[in-house]
C-alpha cells in the first residue's frame, strides 16, 4: 500500500493520511518529536494493535522530515542515500530537497532522475553547472544517439561523480562506439568502483547484435582485464563472458578454463555466473559444481562463505553443504544451515539447528567479549535466515534486538521483521535517537508496504 501525503515546507497531513495514521502520532512524527512519538505509539505497539499500514504512514512522515530538515549538507546527503531504496515513496520529499543547490540536493535530483520521476529535459539544464555534483545529474541524461561525443568526453571527466554518471548513461545508450573508452576506463580509472561500473555498462552493450562482429576481440580484451583485475573486476568480467554473443565467440572457453584451473573469488564468481546464466551447459555446470563443492570443503574461510552463497543444495554441492552445516565455525555453519532449508530432506533438522543458534546470546553473555560478539552476530544472521523462511517462533528473539546497543543489530531486526511480514513490530525505531537508524528503518517499512 502506498500512502500519498502532500508536502509544503515540511509535510501537511491530507485526509488520506489522517485516515491511515493515528493523528497525534502522525503529528509527532511529522514534527520530529521522537519522545512524543514514542509515547503515542508504545501502548498500541505493546498490545500489537499498530498495523503495517499505519507504521508505513508514520515511516513516511519520519523519513520525510529527516530528508528535508537535516541541518547540514553532509547529514542531508547521508539521509538521501539512506532513502534510495524507497525513493519512489519519498518522491515529494526528494523533490523538496532537490530545490536546494547543494550536494544533498544533487543527490536527491539524481535519485529522482534514476527513478524516472525527474524529466531528462529538466536534468539537462545542469550539464554545464560549475558544481560537479549537479553536473553529474545532467550527465546522467547523455544516453541519446546524438550525445555520443559529449558522453565519451564525460567518461574522461576529472570528476569521478561525472564519470560515473557518464558510464551509466553509456550503459543505457548501448552504443558499441563507447566500448573502447569503457574498456580503457575498466583498465585504468583511478577509482576502483568506476572500473566495475564501466564493466557493467560494457555488459549492457555487449548483449546487442551490433557487438557481434568484434565479439572475439572483446573476449580477449576481457581476458586482459581478468588477468590484471581484482576480485570485483573478475566477477564482472565473468558476467560479460556469459553474455551472447560473447559466450559463443570465446566467452565459454574462457569460463571453462577458469573453472577448471582457477580458485579463489574470481573463479567462484565464474561458477556463480554459470549457475545463474548457463546452467544447461552440462560441462560448465559440472565444473562449477565441482569447484563450489571443493571450496566449501577445503577453501579459506572467506572462499567457503562465498561458495556457500552461490551453491545450490543439490548433487555434490548438497553433500558439501551438509558437512559445512556441522562446522565448528558458526559463520560457516549458519549459511550452510540456511541453504539446507531449501532441501526437503534436510529442512526440519536445519530449522531446529538454526533455532538453537538463533537463541544464543539473546539475553545473556556467552563468553569473553570477542566471543560473545561473534556469537551474537551469528545468532542475528540465524534469526534473519529463519525470518526469511517464515519461522514466526523466533519473532520475540528478533524483537529483543530492537533494543541492542549496535545500530546494525537494531536495523537487522527491522529487516528480519519485514521478512516475517510484520514490519510494524519495528515501529519504535522511528523514534530512535540515531537519525540514520530512523531513516533506514523507515525505508525498510516503506519497502515492506509494497507487498
Amino acid at each position: 500500500m502506498r500512502h500519498r501525503c502532500s508536502f509544503g515546507l515540511l509535510v501537511l497531513v491530507t485526509s488520506v493520511a489522517a485516515l491511515s495514521c493515528a493523528n497525534s502520532a502522525y503529528r509527532a512524527a511529522e514534527s520530529g518529536d521522537s519522545a512524543r512519538l514514542r509515547a503515542e505509539i508504545v501502548g498500541r505497539h505493546d498490545r500489537g494493535k499498530l498495523s503495517n499500514s499505519e507504521a508505513a504512514c508514520l515511516a513516511k512522515a519520519v523519513a520525510t522530515r529527516e530528508l528535508v530538515t537535516a541541518k547540514d549538507d553532509a547529514a542531508a546527503t547521508s539521509r538521501v542515500r539512506e532513502s534510495r531504496a524507497c525513493a519512489a515513496e519519498l518522491d515529494d520529499a526528494l523533490e523538496q530537497r532537490s530545490k536546494k543547490h547543494d550536494g544533498a540536493g544533487a543527490e536527491a535530483a539524481l535519485a529522482r532522475l534514476e527513478e524516472g520521476r525527474l524529466e531528462d529535459g529538466a536534468a539537462r539544464d545542469f550539464l554545464s553547472d560549475a558544481d560537479d555534483r549537479w553536473r553529474a545529474v545532467g550527465t546522467r541524461t547523455l544516453h541519446r544517439d546524438d550525445d555520443r561525443k559529449r558522453r565519451q568526453a564525460a567518461i574522461l571527466d576529472p570528476s569521478p561523480r561525472v564519470r560515473r554518471s557518464a558510464i551509466r548513461a553509456a550503459g543505457q545508450a548501448r552504443d558499441v562506439a563507447d566500448l573502447d573508452v569503457l574498456f580503457e576506463t575498466a583498465r585504468v580509472d583511478p577509482e576502483l568502483l568506476l572500473r566495475n561500473e564501466a564493466l557493467r555498462a560494457m555488459s549492457q552493450i555487449l548483449r546487442s547484435d551490433a557487438a557481434r562482429p568484434r565479439a572475439a576481440e572483446h573476449v580477449n580484451r576481457l581476458r586482459d582485464l581478468w588477468t590484471g583485475g581484482d576480485d570485483a573486476v573478475r566477477e564482472d568480467v565473468a558476467i560479460a563472458w556469459a553474455l551472447s554473443p560473447v559466450f559463443e565467440n570465446g566467452g565459454r572457453e574462457a569460463l571453462r578454463v577458469e573453472l577448471a584451473s582457477g580458485k579463489g573469488p574470481g573463479a567462484l564468481a565464474a561458477a556463480g555466473v554459470v549457475m545463474r546464466s548457463v546452467p544447461k551447459d552440462a560441462e560448465l555446470a559440472g565444473s562449477a559444481s565441482a569447484l563450489l563443492s571443493r571450496t566449501i570443503a577445503e577453501g579459506s574461510r572467506r572462499d567457503r562463505l562465498h561458495a556457500l552463497a552461490i551453491a545450490r543444495p543439490a548433487g555434490a554441492e548438497l553433500e558439501a553443504i551438509r558437512k559445512a552445516a556441522k562446522d565448528d565455525d558458526l559463520d560457516v555453519r549458519v549459511p550452510a544451515l540456511a541453504s539446507l532449508l531449501e532441501s526437503r530432506p534436510d529442512h526440519d533438522a536445519a530449522l531446529k539447528d538454526l533455532e538453537g543458534i538463533a537463541g544464543q546470546g539473546v539475553t545473556t553473555k556467552v563468553g569473553p567479549p570477542a566471543e560473545d560478539g561473534r556469537v551474537r552476530e551469528a545468532a542475528a544472521r540465524a534469526r534473519l535466515a529463519l525470518a526469511q523462511a517464515g519461522d514466526l517462533r523466533i519473532q520475540a528473539w528478533i524483537e529483543q534486538d530492537l533494543a541492542a546497543s549496535e545500530p546494525n543489530r537494531r536495523l537487522g531486526a527491522a529487516s528480519a521483521l519485514a521478512a516475517l511480514g510484520r514490519p510494524a513490530r519495528a515501529v519504535m525505531l522511528l523514534a530512535d535517537p540515531d537519525a540514520s537508524v530512523r531513516t533506514r528503518a523507515a525505508c525498510t517499512m516503506l519497502v515492506a508496504s509494497r507487498r
